[in-house]
């Protein structure tokens, strides 16, 4: 079949090639689209266990008196966690034979975990306290060639 130079148009095979790589972008995009939707919502996730932990480490350093124990729970989203307050070691870099004060070190680590469809995820927060060691000033006391608390 013979065009005439007046006629203009498409042929089906220019059409269908338009059609492909449109198509070809406009999947691109959704998945552009699907893949950003996923990041926010993994990120929104992660905030909020940083908020929980955050919480719960708070209300361990405000509290009057460290209490030597782990606790654990669930805060609800599917979160949950783990508190562990532990006087300070030598794994932790205190050399409790050498210096005898009227403080104490206490480790305080919160653990917020929960679950995302590519596995378990975790937030873990950390941190030392000082406080007043009011047990071992009797034992101090006690040891001779110690001279007293200091």
């Amino acid at each position: 079949m013979r065009r005439d130079a007046r006629e203009r148009g498409f042929t089906l095979i220019e059409i269908a090639i338009a059609m492909a790589v449109l198509g070809i972008g406009v999947v691109s995009a959704l998945q552009v689209f699907g893949s950003s939707t996923k990041l926010v919502r993994v990120a929104g996730r992660r905030s909020e266990a940083v908020m929980h932990a955050k919480a719960l480490m708070d209300a361990a350093l405000w509290a009057p008196e460290m209490v030597h124990a782990e606790s654990h729970g669930e805060i609800g989203g599917g979160f949950r966690w783990q508190r562990l307050i532990r006087p300070a070691g030598a794994e932790d870099g205190v050399d409790l034979e050498r210096f005898r004060t009227d403080v104490r070190l206490s480790v305080v680590s919160v653990l917020v975990e929960w679950n995302e469809p590519n596995g378990a995820k975790s937030y873990r927060l950390g941190t030392m306290r000082l406080e007043p060691d009011y047990g071992d000033q009797e034992q101090v006391q006690s040891q001779p060639g110690t001279g007293g608390p200091r």
